[in-house]
């Protein structure tokens, strides 16, 4: 009996095995389940919020409470370093300057040594040069208006000469009504640059200030002092003209900038006063223009050592500010 059922199975296998394809494909098949896509690996899902475990294979939708991190894009381990610049700023290395700027330095010093001295010497034949012009502003009706009118084109930088406007004013109508005239056209041409340099020069200004690192600690401290900051500054040794300039493409409100601007008018004032006491020649002038002048340098040197502690202090925040900022092009939140 044994005998006979293995002679059955062997013929059945000999005869599968010489079935046709076609016949074999009608045959049954093995059923499988199929590969879920979204076991492995955990993707984030745009339609369900059901919180993922691991064991019931079930996707990654949000983060586990009290982490507010977006897993599309995970925040790096830390902040992008300073550059080798940056790290020189941060150290007071100065940049070695070239050539043509050290000679553009001194050649500018000693513009402004020789213009003292050559004033110094020779102020009576200055005034008598001047005599002619002098008498005719101080005698024609309305002649004012064209120091008012000359002071307002002078104050778009580069161009500079306010000083001695200011002391041709002291020389032809004396120190009330000189001032008077610097004072006006001062404050008028400071308010149109103000606002030219505000609306026209702002996209310039943030490429300058992301590019130049005084230029932005300058910046950082005129935005984070506000008034007094701009009074201190303005009574410095920079040119009042470029400093509006800067105060408007750093942000600086209107108003800030129009009381630092009259309150300290009289820098102007002094200007208008050396010119008086040029005209009138008397030794008791010269003693106070040159006691005048030594107060106003002594101001000045003050200021430009506190504006200095200022923006030393302010280094670390504007390089940081600097690396978030790179941190941001790489494109992470």
């Amino acid at each position: 009996m044994f005998l006979a059922y293995r002679q059955f199975r062997k013929y059945q296998q000999r005869r599968a095995m010489a079935d046709p394809p076609e016949v074999a494909m009608h045959m049954p098949q093995p059923t499988h389940p199929a590969p879920q896509a979204d076991v492995y690996p955990l993707r984030p899902s745009t339609s369900t919020t059901h919180k993922s475990n691991l064991l019931t294979a079930k996707r990654l939708d949000a983060p586990p409470r009290g982490y507010n991190i977006d897993i599309a894009h995970p925040p790096p381990s830390r902040t992008p370093s300073p550059t080798p610049d940056e790290i020189d700023f941060l150290n007071g290395v100065r940049t070695q300057r070239s050539l043509a700027q050290r000679i553009r330095m001194y050649l500018v010093l000693a513009v402004v040594i020789a213009v003292i001295a050559l004033i110094e010497s020779y102020h009576e034949k200055i005034l008598n040069g001047l005599k002619p012009a002098t008498s005719w502003l101080h005698r024609t009706p309305g002649a004012w208006l064209i120091p008012i009118v000359i002071l307002i084109a002078m104050s778009f930088p580069p161009l500079f000469g306010h000083e001695l406007v200011a002391m041709v004013c002291g020389i032809t109508w004396g120190l009330g009504v000189g001032f008077a005239i610097v004072a006006a056209g001062t404050l008028l041409g400071e308010i149109c640059t103000f606002f030219v340099f505000k609306f026209a020069c702002r996209p310039r200004a943030r490429k300058a200030e992301a590019t130049n690192l005084s230029y932005a600690t300058l910046a950082h401290v005129v935005r984070s002092g506000g008034l007094p900051i701009a009074i201190v500054i303005r009574f410095s040794a920079l040119p009042s003209h470029l400093t509006t300039a800067v105060f408007a493409t750093c942000g600086m409100q209107f108003w800030v900038f129009l009381v630092a601007a009259v309150v300290t008018l009289p820098k102007q004032l002094v200007v208008v006063y050396i010119g008086e006491a040029l005209n009138s020649n008397d030794s008791r002038s010269n003693k106070i223009q040159r006691a005048v002048l030594a107060v106003t340098i002594v101001i000045t040197i003050l200021a430009m050592v506190y504006i200095r502690r200022l923006r030393t202090a302010a280094k670390p925040s504007v390089v940081y500010a600097r690396r978030k900022a790179r941190q941001a092009d790489l494109g992470v939140i």
